[in-house]
C-alpha cells in the first residue's frame, strides 16, 4: 500500500487484546510485573487519536467459553496439518497438546469474527501461568500465530499492543509480510556461558516462542513443533495437568537477508527504525536451540564508525524503561515506507542510535 492508503486503512482497523488486567500497556516499561503499576490508563484513547485504530478488550471468560465449545475433530484436523507440515515434533510434546493448541487457534478465529477485528494479542503469560494471579487456560499461543499468519492476520503474545500495531503497519506497507516480535536478549546472563570464542560484535538477538512461518508474506519457512519455554518450569499451575506440555515452534529463518527492526511507541507518538542482516545463531552460540526462547533471530547491525552495540546492562535497562523490551523484525528494508507513514501520522522517527553507544 502507499503511505496514504496505509493511514486510511488504519482508520478502519480494529484490534483485540485478550486480558483481564487493566490498564492496558503498550509493552513492559520497567515498572515491575504487576500490571496495576503500568501507566497509560487512557491507552485506547491515545491509540485511536494517534493512529485511527480501534481497540477492544476481551475478557478471558469469553475465550474460555469458546474453548469449551470447539469441536475436537476440527481441532484434530488442524493439528494434523501442523504436524504434517512441520519437520517434526520434539520436546515432550504429544498430539493431544497440539490438538489443545488447535482449539485455541479456532477460538481466536471465532473471537476475531465476533468482534469484526483484524488482529489480536493474547496476554499469554498472564492467562496461562501464575505470572500475575492464577492461570486461566492451559495453552500457549505460538501455533495460533503460525496459522493466523498464513491468513494474513497479525498476532503476538503478552498483550503487546505497541508491537501488534507495529506488525499491522509493517504488514500493510509490505504486501503481507509478517513481523517477528521478540525480546531483546543481548544482556540476558546465560548467553555468557554459551558464546563461542570469536563472538561477533554488533549483533541484536530477538527471541520469542512464537513466530510466523511466512516472513515474506506468501512463503513458508521450515519449522518444528516443540515445548514452550514455560515447560522448563518445575511445575505449571492448574488448570495445567501433569502430563500436558505447552507448545511452541522453532522456525528456520532465511539467512543473509536484510531486515528492519522497528517499533511504534503509540502513546509517545514516535517510532524507532534500524536495519541489519540475519545471521546463523547456531554458529555463534553453544546449544542455541535450547537457550532461552524457542525462536531467536540474530541480526548483525552495521553501525557507523566510532559506534558499537550497547554492551552495558544499565544502558539496556534505560532502553527498556523508555521503549519496553520488545521490538519487531521485518524482512526487507522498510525504512523509507515506515518514515513516510510516520510523517503522515505525525510520529517522530528515531533511527539507528537507540541500540548504539559511542566507543570510549
Amino acid at each position: 500500500m502507499k503511505p496514504e492508503e496505509v493511514v486510511q486503512k488504519l482508520k478502519i482497523t480494529k484490534i483485540l487484546t485478550i486480558q483481564d488486567y487493566l490498564p492496558i500497556r503498550g509493552d513492559h516499561l520497567g515498572l515491575g510485573q504487576d500490571p496495576k503499576n503500568y501507566p497509560y490508563p487512557d491507552y485506547s484513547i491515545k491509540l485511536k487519536e494517534n493512529t485511527g485504530i480501534s481497540l477492544d478488550i476481551v475478557n478471558s471468560n469469553e475465550l474460555i467459553e469458546k474453548l469449551s465449545k470447539i469441536d475436537k475433530k476440527k481441532a484434530e484436523e488442524i493439528a494434523n496439518i501442523w504436524i504434517s507440515e512441520s519437520k517434526g515434533v520434539t520436546g515432550g510434546v504429544k498430539k493431544y497438546d497440539i490438538i489443545r493448541a488447535a482449539k485455541l487457534y479456532l477460538s481466536l478465529k471465532e473471537i476475531l469474527k465476533n468482534h469484526n477485528a483484524n488482529a489480536l494479542t493474547l496476554a499469554s503469560w498472564h492467562l496461562a501461568t501464575n505470572y500475575v494471579g492464577p492461570a486461566k487456560i492451559n495453552i500457549m499461543p505460538p501455533l495460533s500465530w503460525l496459522e493466523l499468519g498464513k491468513e494474513n492476520i497479525p498476532g503476538c503474545c503478552q498483550g503487546l499492543v505497541d508491537c501488534l500495531v507495529t506488525q499491522i503497519i509493517g504488514n500493510y506497507i509490505s504486501d503481507g509480510y509478517q513481523g517477528f516480535v521478540g525480546d531483546i536478549l543481548n544482556d540476558w546472563k546465560d548467553w555468557k556461558n554459551v558464546l563461542i570464542k570469536d563472538y561477533p560484535e554488533n549483533i541484536i538477538i530477538l527471541g520469542h516462542c512464537g513466530a510466523h512461518i511466512n516472513p515474506h508474506g506468501r512463503d513458508r519457512i521450515p519449522y518444528i513443533i516443540r515445548e514452550h519455554i514455560v515447560a522448563r518450569s518445575k511445575k505449571l499451575p492448574p488448570p495445567w495437568k501433569p502430563d500436558e506440555t505447552p507448545t511452541a515452534t522453532t522456525v528456520e529463518w532465511p539467512l543473509d537477508e536484510k531486515v528492519t527492526i522497528t517499533k511504534f511507541d503509540i502513546y509517545n507518538r514516535r517510532v524507532f527504525i534500524t536495519t541489519g542482516t540475519v545471521i546463523d545463531g547456531n554458529k555463534i552460540f553453544k546449544d542455541f536451540f535450547n537457550t532461552y526462547c524457542t525462536n531467536k533471530m540474530v541480526v548483525k547491525i552495521n553501525p557507523p564508525p566510532g559506534y558499537h552495540i550497547v554492551d552495558k546492562k544499565e544502558k539496556w535497562n534505560k532502553i527498556r524503561s523508555e521503549w519496553g523490551n520488545h521490538f519487531v523484525a521485518f524482512y526487507g528494508d522498510l525504512t523509507r515506507e515506515i518514515e513516510e507513514v510516520s510523517f503522515l501520522l505525525n510520529f517522530d522517527v528515531i533511527k539507528d542510535n537507540l541500540f548504539l553507544t559511542k566507543e570510549e
